[in-house]
């Protein structure tokens, strides 16, 4: 633990000192580079308390958020980076021991780039050499102390050492000991030291680890950093399309919406259409020549997964009848905006083919999507344990003759998130209960049960009011695709209560039989509708968002061309097509931990980290 004098001294701000040292038989604590480390954001840290067995270890932060945060022994054991295989960024597995913290300090260090340690880390164990005279010109230090340490990360890289990007993974590094300045123009750094001790007289010699302290704040997981953290990831109301308009963090005077509405905006995108999407042209995503347009393919990406979906516009038209297209020679204009996001493949194809075709009276109408019934919201593959992430559907025919068959869109997660606002007992159901969801003609049989609205992991902590305030991390809802429930008796009716008010929130139909509530009026503001025209190709998260279609019928008189209504459709999976877009994210440096730039959860099962 740190003495009181030490900590008395830190309080009164920056002052000549020693290090505070305590006996090797309990942990010690060390400031490096003087008090300084308090009193300006870039040193960092300054070490508050390690408990007496040092099992803990508690840092205060002067930038970013700031405040105090307390890691585990066995946390920061597990995250040494000497444990991490270079090139490939994968771990050595952890052994069972589970040392304690024996001594820790926090020094700055000036990186010397020009002295960058080979991939394979050889050496890099954190540990230091003392010289008399550091050769730091103008610095009126009398030692120096040279220092293998993790070279600096990206921000959205998990591992503790830079696998990718500008820095090596281990870098040499001058300590900035009593007083001294760095070189101009180095790069300076604050990081944290620990000396481990074994738990017991047998345990292995006595090692050292090195931490990056930004790295280290980036992944604070006290109860603070995690509500943060949902705070900037969790879909709301306001991340919602609407009926006809934009979500209202577009029109919000927030300063935070302000950085957003011009964080992404590439050229190609001029403003959200009519109908409330962003429109990018198909010719900035796939060039004259096929090739991939990067711009383009980022800002599809990025208001796919920032507001649901998006309208590719100017979709070339296929002639299906051709011998290529027939032949499958030559890819679609759909296939290839899909291959685009996920890196190169389509998904979910086992049922309906990769490429599918939405017209009445195909595939012998084994599908009601096959015919011009209407489609209620929801998800399509529900019945798979990881449904398809991105749905495409390109208008190839939309003739003058076909009333109605417009394409509705609802956001599922930010209406699982109302509901737990307005009816918290039937949303607490719904988590709470499994359904059962189904496919199973000629041909196919597949069947799976799991809750509707899915919450992420009990993390307890103070500021978690309750078992149901929660991040939630996925929405479940297909009712064409749903069989018969098994629950114990005393929950079936409170679990079709709970199912026809969420089902009320998602399915404006049910307002508009007479139903005027709250619910109904949900519905009624945040379910997008638009009468896709040919060449318009709609794209949705398929994880997060509901979709259906109005019915339809043709005129009468009409001919065949005119009554025809036809989509070309596919899927790609949520984790390639995610990468995409991370990785294009970090390509154009605009990965941090701002609310502005973080990615809104999409509705996979999982939390966005970091």
């Amino acid at each position: 633990m740190v003495s009181q004098k030490a900590r008395t001294r830190s309080e009164r701000g920056p002052t000549a000192w020693q290090p505070t040292l305590r006996l090797l038989s309990s942990p010690s604590v060390e400031l490096i580079g003087g008090e300084k480390a308090e009193a300006t954001a870039e040193d960092g840290a300054i070490i508050v308390d390690v408990d007496r067995d040092g099992g803990r270890l508690t840092l205060r932060f002067a930038s970013g958020s700031g405040g105090q945060s307390t890691y585990h022994a066995s946390w920061l054991w597990a995250n040494d980076p000497k444990r991490v295989i270079l090139p490939s960024g994968q771990r050595t597995p952890s052994s069972r021991s589970r040392p304690r913290i024996k001594h820790a300090r926090i020094v700055r260090c000036s990186l010397e780039k020009d002295e960058e340690v080979g991939i394979d880390g050889s050496g890099s164990d954190g540990r230091v050499r003392r010289a008399e005279g550091n050769g730091i010109p103008g610095s009126t230090a009398t030692a120096t102390e040279r220092l293998k340490v993790p070279g600096p990360t990206s921000e959205d890289c998990c591992h503790p050492l830079a696998i990718y990007g500008k820095y090596q993974p281990w870098m040499w590094a001058t300590a900035l000991l009593d007083g001294a300045s760095p070189t101009k123009g180095a790069s300076v750094r604050p990081y944290l030291q620990i000396m481990w001790s074994g738990p017991s007289a047998t345990s292995p010699p006595d090692v050292s680890s090195i931490y990056d302290l930004e790295w280290l704040q980036r992944f604070r997981y006290d109860d603070r950093a995690r509500m943060e953290h949902r705070e900037r990831t969790e879909v709301q109301p306001m991340h919602a399309v609407r009926k006809d308009a934009p979500p209202l963090w577009y029109s919000t005077p927030d300063t935070v919406a302000a950085m957003l509405r011009s964080l992404y905006r590439g050229k190609d995108i001029k403003a959200h259409g009519p109908d409330g999407l962003m429109h990018v042209s198909y010719r900035s995503i796939i060039g004259d020549d096929g090739q991939v347009l990067q711009q383009g393919l980022f800002s599809l990406l990025h208001h796919v997964f920032r507001d649901g979906a998006a309208i590719v516009s100017n979709t070339p038209v296929p002639d299906l009848e051709s011998p290529t297209n027939k032949a499958g020679d030559e890819d679609l204009p759909v296939e290839k905006v899909a291959k685009a996001m996920s890196g190169g493949a389509l998904s979910h194809g086992a049922l309906y083919g990769d490429v599918f075709h939405v017209r009445n009276g195909e595939g012998g109408s084994n599908n009601v999507a096959y015919t011009s019934t209407a489609l209620c919201p929801h998800q399509d593959l529900a019945y798979y344990e990881s449904p398809p992430g991105m749905q495409l559907l390109h208008c190839v025919a939309m003739g003058k003759g076909v009333v109605g068959g417009e394409s509705i869109l609802l956001d599922a997660m930010a209406a699982a998130h109302r509901l737990r606002e307005v009816r918290p007992k039937s949303f607490e159901h719904l988590v709470r209960c499994p359904a059962t969801f189904v496919k199973q003609r000629d041909g196919a049989c597949m069947t799976y049960r799991r809750p509707h609205i899915v919450l992420a992991a009990e993390e307890g902590g103070m500021e978690m009011s309750s078992v149901m305030d929660r991040e939630i991390i996925s929405v479940h809802w297909s009712p064409p695709f749903e069989g018969p429930i098994c629950l114990p008796p005393w929950q079936v009716d409170e679990y079709f209560e709970a199912y026809a008010d969420f089902e009320e929130m998602l399915n404006d139909d049910t307002g508009r039989n007479g139903s005027n509530n709250e619910l109904s009026q949900y519905a009624h503001d945040f379910t997008w509708e638009h009468k896709l025209r040919p060449g318009e190709m709609l794209v949705f998260n398929n994880q997060r968002m509901v979709h259906g279609r109005r019915g339809f019928s043709v005129a009468p008189g009409s001919s065949p061309e005119d009554g025809q209504r036809h989509l070309v459709g596919c899927y790609t999976n949520i984790d390639d097509t995610l990468n995409s877009y991370r990785v294009l994210l970090r390509e154009r440096g605009l990965v941090n931990n701002s609310r502005a730039s973080s990615i809104l959860n999409p509705g996979n099962g999982s939390n966005i980290i970091p």
